[in-house]
């Protein structure tokens, strides 16, 4: 029952970051792109289309989730949530977004050069840097505060039944 919680887990964090994705790029207007990067990833590879972003994204966040648990358990903590948080925003810093067109770090790829109203137009690189960041930061939170919290809870109820 502790994987299927922590998949449950890895898709609220995937939701809370994919909704306040949305805030910033239709909401306030803030964000330094028009897509989420897992669409544009999926954009520039032609694949962008029906539920299939969604589907990478909230995929990942559950599956990075079990990772985390998968990892340490009920050891799991707040701070190992956001390490892990951290690494997975590294990866996309030097990965995902050169593939995106993104460039490292948001600096010197294509996604600068395009039109603020295409796809994969990227806007300010410190805008790309911290947003990305804090939203993985409220990712590892919650999936190192809510995973441990439901495991514990698990262990209780097992034991008060047995």
């Amino acid at each position: 029952m502790k994987w299927l919680k922590s998949i449950l887990v890895g898709v609220f964090g995937s939701l809370v970051m994919f909704l306040l994705m949305m805030l910033g790029i239709h909401g306030t207007g803030i964000a330094p792109f028009n897509l989420p990067p897992s669409a544009a990833f999926l954009e520039q590879l032609g694949l962008n289309t029906g539920p299939l972003p969604l589907l990478v994204h909230f995929g990942y966040g559950a599956t990075w989730s079990l990772v985390l648990v998968g990892l340490y358990g009920s050891d799991a903590n707040v701070r190992r949530g956001i390490y892990l948080a951290t690494g997975l925003w590294a990866f996309m810093m030097l990965v995902y977004s050169p593939l995106i067109g993104w460039g490292v770090f948001g600096i010197g790829g294509s996604g600068h050069t395009l039109a603020a109203s295409d796809p994969l137009h990227l806007g300010s690189t410190a805008k790309y840097v911290v947003a990305t960041l804090l939203l993985h930061l409220v990712y590892g939170s919650i999936i190192g505060g809510l995973n441990p919290a439901w495991i514990q809870s698990e262990k209780s109820s097992t034991r008060s039944t047995a």
